[in-house]
């Protein structure tokens, strides 16, 4: 089997965990470090390496880098507006999202990180009202709720506290996609130097529920092919505010079986931070992690 999604032994789910935290850990190192005047493009650059030195043999989607304004992703947002800027500089003030997808050995990890590079209390309220979403996503999904459902509360939820839900400008307007192990080919497989297997498979699933052949889309959303229960399998779920200048995310892998979803790890950067906002403390990324 090429490209597996679910029923996955403990020994593979521990090793999803593994790549997970390696993931986030190599995001929250390059946050510590991040240095006013920087641009996205030279973060982009330094996470590219530091992923590939880490192991990563392709890549999903390539790194994101997002400063200020772009967090929220503003205006008519499109595919190529998530490409890192050269001429955006990080400030003092400014929120930051770094998101990255690596494939490591075949396993798909895809791995957001939120801050504020100093001090912005619409960045902090903004982080601390998206940790309701954790729980509620996991215990609708255990509910038995479709889809479909799950992403329009979602949405209507951050609506009532002000934002806007800009996961839906997402690539497939997905507040949850697959995750998966791809199989190894004889021979590399890249889409405009994206990883050809995961990509290629998600391209195909997509067309196939569009047609309405299939009932197993590989993204989750407010759409037709999401108005149903909720698979089995991996899935990365990731909701994202935006209010005015200011944007924050989280993402990470949500475990389906039969029918009752879990976290795959509760040790994520995120609910951390969301610990030392409770606390009154800062939620800045951790030094030299």
């Amino acid at each position: 089997m090429f490209v597996k999604t679910r029923n996955f032994a403990t020994d593979a789910l521990d090793k999803f965990r593994e790549l997970q935290r390696r993931s986030f850990g190599i995001l929250e190192l390059t946050a510590s470090t991040l240095k006013a005047g920087q641009s996205e493009m030279d973060v982009a650059r330094l996470l590219m390496r530091r992923y590939r030195d880490a192991g990563a043999g392709s890549f999903f989607h390539l790194p994101v880098v997002l400063f200020g304004a772009r967090t929220a992703l503003p205006g008519d947002w499109s595919i190529r507006d998530f490409y890192p800027k050269k001429d955006v500089l990080l400030k003092e003030g400014d929120s930051v999202i770094l998101d990255a997808a690596p494939l490591f050995d075949g396993y798909l990890v895809d791995t957001s990180y939120s801050f504020c590079f100093g001090q912005n209390p619409v960045h902090r309220r903004m982080m601390q009202n998206l940790a309701e979403f954790r729980d509620d996503v996991r215990d609708s999904v255990s509910y038995g709720r479709r889809f479909k459902s799950i992403a329009d509360s979602v949405a209507a939820r951050m609506r009532d506290m002000g934002y806007e839900p800009v996961h839906t400008k997402h690539p497939g307007e997905v507040l949850g996609h697959r995750t998966l192990k791809a199989g190894k080919l004889p021979f590399e497989w890249r889409i405009q130097g994206l990883d050809g297997l995961s990509l290629g498979w998600f391209m195909l699933k997509g067309k196939l529920a569009n047609a309405g052949l299939t009932r197993k889309a590989p993204t989750w959303n407010n759409g037709a092919t999401s108005d149903h229960e909720p698979h089995d399998g991996l899935w990365l779920v990731e909701p994202h505010a935006a209010n005015g200048a200011v944007g924050a995310k989280w993402e990470e892998i949500l475990v389906i079986e039969d029918g009752k979803a879990r976290w795959l790890d509760d040790d994520v950067p995120h609910v951390r931070q969301w610990a030392q906002i409770a606390e009154g403390g800062e939620y800045q990324p951790r030094q030299g992690n």
